[in-house]
C-alpha cells in the first residue's frame, strides 16, 4: 500500500506542473496578439495639383503640399510611422528619362520635360517605381491619445531649362499616380525594407495633375563686346564686328534694337575718353549701308534654338586728332517679341 500512495502523489505533482506550463503559454500568446494589433492601421493621401504657372526656357521649380491621413487604434505606446512615396510614369512615358507634359493644341504635339523630387534642393529624384535604391521615406509618430493624424507630404517639381517649345498650356494628362507605401511599429522605426515587404497591403495612391503655361518668351543669351582694336590713324577709318545671341520659340517674330549709346550728340554715336570723343556707328550688314538703332531694327523669327546676329561697327575716316587713351561707349540691346 505504501508503494501505491507514493505513485499517486507523483502523478498529482506532474499534473500541477503541466497546468502551470499551459497557463504561461496562453498568457504569452495574448501579449503577442495585443502588440501585433497596435502596429496596424491605414493611411490615405490627397493633395492639390502641381502648377508651375508661367514657364520660359529658363526653367522653373515649384512644389505642392499633399496630406497623408493615418488611422491607428488600440495602441498602448507611441507608434512609429514610415511614409515612402513614389510616382508612376503616366501615359506620356519618359523622354530621355524625364517626365513629360503635353500641349495638344499644336501639331505636331509639343512636349515639355520636368521631374519630381523629394527635396527642395532638387537632388533626390522621385522614381517611377518602388525601388530600394531610390525610395525615400519620411518618419512621423502617432501618440497614444491620437487615433487619426494628418501629415504634410511636400512634392517638389522642376521644369528643365533650355527648352524652347511652342507657347501654350501644358499638362500631364492627370494620369500620374502618387503611390504611398507605409509602415507602422511600436517597437522601432520601420526601415525601407520593412515597408517594401508589406507593400501589397500597406499602400494607397491618388492621381497628380501637373500643369504649366509656357510663355511665348525669348531670351538674350549673350552680347559680346565690339573692339575696334588699336587705332593710330583716324584718317583711314576702322571696321570691326561682334555678335548677339538670342533664343525664341518656333515661329515667334522678334526684333533687336540698339540704342544710341551714352555719348550720342544728336547725330552720331561716340566713344569717350575724358573730354575727348571718337565717332562711330553700327550696322546690320557687312557693306555698312543698313544702320542699326531702335527704330531700324534687325528682325527674324524663332527657331527653338540659339540664333546669332552679327553687328558691324565702323569708325569713319576723320581728320580729327585726339589724345591717346581708351575710348569707350555702352550700347543697350533690346529684344522685342
Amino acid at each position: 500500500m505504501s508503494v501505491s500512495l507514493f505513485s499517486q502523489k507523483t502523478i498529482i505533482r506532474a499534473l500541477s506542473l503541466y497546468s502551470l506550463f499551459a497557463v504561461i503559454i496562453i498568457f504569452s500568446t495574448t501579449l503577442l496578439s495585443s502588440s501585433a494589433h497596435a502596429a496596424t492601421g491605414s493611411c490615405w493621401l490627397s493633395g492639390p495639383a502641381l502648377n508651375f504657372g508661367s514657364v520660359s526656357s529658363k526653367g522653373k521649380s515649384n512644389y505642392t503640399n499633399w496630406q497623408v491621413t493615418c488611422n491607428q487604434y488600440g495602441h498602448k505606446q507611441t507608434v512609429n510611422v514610415a511614409l515612402c512615396p513614389y510616382a508612376t510614369v503616366g501615359g506620356l512615358g519618359l523622354l530621355n528619362n524625364r517626365r513629360l507634359m503635353v500641349n495638344y493644341s499644336t501639331w505636331p504635339q509639343s512636349y515639355l520635360s520636368y521631374d519630381l523630387f523629394y527635396d527642395a534642393a532638387l537632388t533626390k529624384r522621385i522614381d517611377t517605381k518602388a525601388d530600394l535604391s531610390t525610395l525615400q521615406c519620411v518618419y512621423k509618430t502617432i501618440s497614444i491619445n491620437q487615433n487619426t493624424k494628418v501629415f504634410d507630404l511636400p512634392l517638389y517639381g522642376l521644369v528643365y531649362s533650355g527648352q524652347n517649345v511652342t507657347a501654350g498650356s501644358f499638362r500631364n494628362n492627370n494620369d500620374i499616380a502618387v503611390t504611398l507605401l507605409y509602415g507602422f511599429s511600436e517597437e522601432k522605426q520601420p526601415t525601407t525594407e520593412d515597408v517594401m515587404a508589406k507593400q501589397s497591403s500597406n499602400q494607397t495612391s491618388n492621381s497628380l495633375s501637373v500643369t504649366a503655361n509656357y510663355e511665348n518668351s525669348c531670351n538674350l543669351m549673350a552680347a559680346s563686346d565690339l573692339n575696334f582694336g588699336h587705332i593710330d590713324d583716324l584718317s583711314k577709318g576702322v571696321m570691326s564686328s561682334t555678335t548677339v545671341s538670342l533664343s525664341c520659340p518656333l515661329n515667334t517674330t522678334w526684333k533687336v534694337g540698339l540704342d544710341q549709346g551714352l555719348n550720342y550728340d544728336g547725330k552720331t554715336r561716340r566713344m569717350r575718353n575724358g573730354a575727348d570723343y571718337i565717332a562711330y556707328d553700327l550696322y546690320q550688314d557687312v557693306s555698312y549701308k543698313e544702320s542699326w538703332n531702335n527704330m531700324n531694327t534687325s528682325q527674324g523669327t524663332g527657331t527653338n534654338g540659339t540664333q546669332t546676329i552679327q553687328i558691324y561697327g565702323k569708325v569713319p575716316p576723320s581728320a580729327l586728332s585726339v589724345p591717346p587713351g581708351e575710348y569707350q561707349d555702352t550700347i543697350t540691346v533690346t529684344l522685342t517679341y
